[in-house]
């Protein structure tokens, strides 16, 4: 055995290209050479261990089964442009088993290796260890105290997750236990993850240029406050990092309120974008302490179940961050400020954040100048070119609160204006608004109205402007986002529009560059097919004179036109005229 692992390394010393295929099975043993299946080492921890001969370049297919006596320590090392790769697989290598684990779905150990630490107490599925370039594919991960870790703070440590199933981690009964993926490292990569139940967190950066794309994270566990996941996702004095395409969800009303998705500490130049939120009564979306500054949040939704819901927070003195194209739905309150002693020298609460495009619907609150914890003050926050629509008071104030705007906004169907405790007034500059339909009268300002904005929908959420909507044109071009909701420019007409949508002109229409996806036939007798994946996008159909003749939601990319006479259109996917095609009938 020792003869033909050392002509395995002989091999390598003399081709620096050689990369070689090891396989980890349950019939396997350590001693075997594990460059086959027949003759297959046993455990992973061998498999990454110093002892064993994989070295950067080599791959470790690990063969579905249910694997028990796995802590995974890794101490080798891979280079960037030859990582070791750790593969799961079902039956056949690199057969890349389908992930469609999901909220509700059960561990298959035949359809990948699934990593059982039998305790939720004690113990580490895999600790990375400070090694470098290693990327793990195709793993479950269940009863561990935690799932995947690094603790050595390295600057470029290069790890990968792909599809890496993670449950039930963590002592339910300790105050701060269970943690699904932590690291400590820059430039590591999270993709596809999904993770249900880990007491304390579900994924923690604290390094720079990290990104987590496409994960999941869940709780539905009620046995204890200390069993309930405290933090979803969060970013952990960490800067430039990315969160993006991830949805978090808090199921039932759970004793911990959750942190949904956020920076925390030192963060700067973080991107939160197209992620999902659902049933935080604590933070759905935060940013948070004094270090938290310059993040941008963009195109994302908090939606509420229970009540309390809270969507976008800002506290403890973050600042100057940005908000853009985001989207609070049923919840108590939509933006909320407030200040902890988590930071307690910051002084203030919150200043300069900037708000684009955002949307609030049915909330009780839509802006909270909340008096938790400490008396500090919230100023210079704006809110450009949003829609508040049915709520009950639209500012909340009971904190000092001044230089705070609202610019080309519409607020329609609100009870009050404002609620006023702790001896606060509230000081808020309104200018360029539509205030229509609300229990209160137009607040002084200048280019305020108070007519019905002409939403295309408004009862089914979609608040694009109609054609003879009075907000067309009406509102100012000073600090104003040149972006609507969509993506169009702005401004399409004479002027920049009130509320998140620029009305889209025939000419606008007309006049765009068609967009590279694909649609066939074209011309069609009433059916088309989008050769793109677009599936529950909306879309919006155009005459050739810029009138909306048709609009929808993509269910199988397959539209039925049939209702359309002969002529000329413009197939625009959401409303963005950047997504445009020409279709011929």
């Amino acid at each position: 055995m020792k003869k033909l692992i050392l002509i395995i390394l002989l091999l390598k010393v003399f081709s620096s290209n050689a990369q070689i295929n090891y396989f980890v099975t349950l019939s396997g043993n350590d001693n075997n050479s594990g460059t086959s299946e027949t003759d297959s080492w046993r455990t992973i921890s061998y498999a990454l261990s110093e002892a064993s001969p994989v070295e950067a370049g080599d791959t470790v297919f690990v063969k579905a089964g249910y694997y028990t006596d796995e802590n995974i320590k890794i101490e080798k090392n891979g280079t960037k442009t030859k990582p070791i790769v750790v593969q799961g697989y079902k039956s056949i290598p690199r057969d890349n088993p389908d992930f469609i684990f999901d909220y509700g779905d059960k561990f298959d150990s035949i359809l990948m290796p699934l990593l059982d630490g039998l305790n939720r107490s004690t113990g580490i599925g895999i600790d990375v260890n400070g090694s470098k370039n290693i990327t793990f594919n195709n793993l479950q991960i269940t009863n561990y105290e935690y799932g995947i870790m690094d603790h050595t703070e390295t600057y470029d440590l290069n790890t990968t997750l792909n599809n890496i199933y993670i449950t039930n981690i963590g002592d339910t009964l300790d105050s701060y236990s269970g943690k699904a993926i932590e690291f400590y490292s820059s430039n590591n990569e999270i993709n596809n993850c999904v993770v249900v139940n880990a007491s304390a967190q579900g994924i923690l950066v604290e390094g720079d240029y990290n990104k987590i794309f496409n994960c999941k994270i869940y709780c539905d566990d009620s046995t204890s406050v200390q069993a309930a996941m405290d933090y979803y996702i969060v970013i952990y004095f960490g800067s430039n990092n990315t969160v993006e395409n991830c949805y978090v969800e808090r199921i039932g009303d759970l004793p911990h309120y959750g942190h949904g998705i956020g920076v925390k500490g030192d963060c700067e130049n973080n991107l939160i974008k197209n992620c999902i939120a659902v049933n935080f009564r604590d933070e759905a979306f935060y940013v948070r302490h004094r270090g938290s500054r310059y993040n941008t949040f963009q195109n994302c939704k908090a939606i509420g179940v229970t009540i309390d819901a809270a969507g976008f927070i800002v506290r403890d003195g973050a600042s100057d961050n940005l908000f853009n194209n985001c989207w609070v739905d049923s919840c108590k309150r939509g933006f909320m400020f407030y200040d902890s002693t988590e930071d307690d020298d910051a002084q203030y609460c919150g200043r300069n954040n900037i708000f684009n495009n955002c949307i609030v619907t049915n909330t009780e609150i839509g802006i909270d100048f909340n008096d938790y914890e400490l008396d500090s003050d919230v100023d210079s926050n704006i809110f450009y070119n949003c829609i508040f629509y049915s709520g009950t008071t639209l500012v909340n104030v009971e904190r000092n609160n001044f230089e705070n705007k609202m610019i080309n906004c519409i607020v329609s169907g609100y009870q009050n204006l404002k609620m006023e405790s702790n001896g606060y007034s509230l000081s808020f500059d309104f200018n360029y608004c539509d205030f229509y339909n609300n229990g209160f009268e137009t607040p002084s300002g200048i280019g305020n109205i108070s007519d019905n904005p002409m939403f295309e929908d408004a009862i089914n959420s979609d608040f694009h402007l109609t054609s003879t909507s009075p907000c067309i044109d009406a509102g100012t071009d000073a600090g104003a986002p040149v972006i609507d909701y969509d993506g169009n420019l702005r401004p399409q007409g004479n002027g920049f529009d009130i509320g998140a949508f620029e009305y889209l002109t025939p000419s606008s229409i007309a006049n765009t560059v068609e967009s590279e996806y694909i649609i066939s036939p074209n011309p069609t007798e009433g059916r088309i097919y989008i050769h793109d994946s677009f599936q529950n996008k909306g879309y919006h159909i155009y005459s050739s004179t810029g009138l909306l003749v048709k609009k929808g939601i993509i269910e199988t990319n397959e539209l039925n036109l049939s209702c359309l006479n002969p002529g000329i259109y413009f197939l625009v996917i959401g409303n963005n005229i950047n997504m445009k095609k020409i279709i011929k009938i």
